[in-house]
């Protein structure tokens, strides 16, 4: 009777430290050196954080948003405004612009002869000039733009990504050339969280941003902060070479587990044992000798 009333305690407390992803995604843990942590992942072939996050940007980059497609028909139709170009900076401001999103907003800006819109993702990803009606448009562009200041590269780590209006870049290849304006700005880590931000570039270098590891405690005992329960199973954490844990914590062992929930298991055991002299107090119990 007892074991049957623990049954579901048991099975759940018996199950200890999952198996290991087959290709589990990689993060650093504050007390691990860059070095050591990139060393490790190339050794291994194991994919870093920020390698995934490149992978899905360009997995996500095949549909522009139903808020940008709705954006541009409107704009057809209205015409040039300067509503329709805040509306246009309102966007910015709500969604993480892909690359369908870029295609959009520069066959639009063609169509509209918005030059400086036209040239923000020219500048951007070179690879639109190949979309347009008139490709001789790109070359004003260059003459327009203004040098994104050099110290755009010292606010990422080494292995940081810098994405800007959905365009990854690293830090060995930061973008040299843009507009004046508005943009969003989003720093991807191996180490902590994302760091957003939309405006200029000069006010994006500016900005004193709040850090905020991943990872906190050792790895004895941590904790992993993310809010995709997806990718919490299918990763693991960078502490050194000796340790090399799940970001999932894994589940305690059943003596653990007992030791701490001791009170829980003799009040199980009292109650089960109640129920099993309830059950029998009507029943006469007979002794046979053999």
């Amino acid at each position: 009777m007892l074991r049957k009333f623990l049954q579901p305690f048991l099975i759940l407390a018996s199950i200890a430290g999952g198996a290991k992803p087959a290709s589990a995604i990689l993060f650093q843990a504050p007390t691990a050196s860059s070095e050591d942590f990139h060393k490790y992942a190339l050794r291994k072939n194991q994919q870093t954080y920020t390698q995934w996050m490149q992978e899905n940007t360009l997995k996500n980059d095949s549909e522009a948003h139903p808020q940008v497609l709705e954006f541009s028909q409107q704009a057809l139709k209205g015409g040039s405004s300067k509503q329709a170009m805040n509306d246009w900076n309102l966007l910015l401001r709500s969604i993480d612009i892909n690359k369908a999103d870029r295609e959009v907003f520069t066959l639009l800006a063609e169509k509209l002869k918005w030059q400086t819109a036209l040239c923000r993702y020219l500048l951007l990803d070179p690879e639109l000039e190949s979309i347009l009606e008139n490709p001789d448009l790109a070359r004003k562009c260059l003459s327009q733009a203004s040098s994104v200041l050099s110290t755009l590269s010292n606010v990422l780590n080494v292995g940081d990504l810098l994405v800007v209006d959905g365009k990854v870049f690293n830090r060995h290849q930061p973008p040299t050339k843009l507009m004046t304006g508005t943009y969003q700005w989003r720093i991807i880590s191996n180490l902590q969280e994302d760091r957003r931000f939309v405006g200029t570039a000069e006010e994006f270098l500016k900005q004193n941003f709040v850090l905020q590891n991943w990872v906190s405690g050792d790895c004895g005992d941590y904790k992993f902060d993310h809010k995709d329960f997806s990718l919490l199973l299918q990763s693991q954490i960078y502490f050194n070479e000796a340790c090399i844990s799940p970001a999932m914590p894994p589940e305690k062992n059943f003596s653990t587990w007992t030791a701490e929930h001791k009170k829980l298991i003799w009040g199980l055991g009292i109650l089960a044992a109640g129920i099993t002299a309830f059950q029998l107090k009507d029943k006469t119990l007979v002794i046979t000798r053999p």
